[in-house]
């Protein structure tokens, strides 16, 4: 079932198949649940080659975001940072906040400091 579930399809759909593609997917299921959830690898490929992976640098903008938005953070345990798509209005408020710091920044250093007169 949580093959299905995972998949979006109906378990009689599932069952109609081919028997050969189901006990496929069924493999596969189960490969991909011995994978860790962090690295990718399966305890099967440590066993076949110790040596078969080395560890390399890979820079991602979203884990840096995340990263950023932790460091210094007094989150309660057990809280993650997920990132989730802006929405128009989102970033339509964004765009506005940032157009006002700009023109506050500009009116800084033009010597009036922002204050209304």
């Amino acid at each position: 079932m949580s093959l299905c579930s995972e998949y979006g399809i109906p378990h009689s759909e599932f069952l109609s198949w081919d028997a050969e593609d189901r006990v496929k997917a069924l493999a596969f299921a189960l490969e991909k649940g011995e994978r860790c959830t962090l690295c990718g690898t399966a305890p099967w490929e440590w066993e076949e080659n110790k040596f078969a992976y080395t560890p390399q640098d890979h820079y991602c903008h979203g884990c840096y975001l995340k990263t950023v938005a932790t460091e210094g953070s007094k989150r309660l345990p057990g809280t993650t940072v997920e990132l989730t798509k802006l929405t128009p209005q989102e970033k339509a408020r964004r765009a506005i906040r940032e157009r006002e710091l700009r023109q506050r920044r500009m009116a800084d250093e033009d010597g009036d400091g922002g204050a209304d007169s």
